[in-house]
C-alpha cells in the first residue's frame, strides 16, 4: 500500500486501526483497516508483484460493519464490462462496473462523499 494515498486523504482518515505488511521475494501484501471521519471504516487488501498492483480489495463499511461499497478485481464476474474490476453496492445484489482500480481512486470517491 502506497503511503502517499493515505497522506493525500488524511483529511478523511481519523485513524489507522490496523496495518500489516509482508514481503516475500517479489510479492508484497498489505492489509489495513482505517477509520474514517464519519466513523465508517475502509478495509484494504493489496497484493503487489514486482511493485505492480495485481490484486486489490477495498471494502467501505459503516460503523456497524454494513457494506457501503466494496471494490475488487477478483476475476469471477466476466459479464461486467470492466472485468475483472467491479464493485459491490449495498443496495444492489449484483456487482457493477468500476472505474476505481486503486486505493487513491477509492479514497478520492469516499472523500467526495464525506466532504
Amino acid at each position: 500500500m502506497k503511503q502517499g494515498s493515505l497522506q493525500r486523504s488524511r483529511d478523511i482518515v481519523a485513524s489507522i486501526e490496523s496495518y500489516h505488511h509482508e514481503r516475500h521475494k517479489s510479492l508484497e501484501l498489505y492489509k489495513c483497516k482505517i477509520i474514517l471521519i464519519d466513523g465508517s471504516n475502509l478495509r484494504i487488501l493489496e497484493k503487489y508483484r514486482d511493485e505492480e498492483l495485481v490484486y486489490y480489495s477495498y471494502y467501505w463499511l459503516t460503523a456497524d460493519n454494513e457494506l457501503i461499497i466494496g471494490w475488487d478485481n477478483a476475476p469471477h464476474h466476466p459479464q461486467i464490462v470492466t472485468h475483472p474490476h467491479h464493485k459491490h453496492l449495498a443496495e444492489r445484489k449484483k456487482p457493477v462496473a468500476s472505474n476505481e482500480r486503486n486505493l487513491a481512486s477509492v479514497l478520492a470517491l469516499i472523500g467526495r462523499r464525506l466532504r
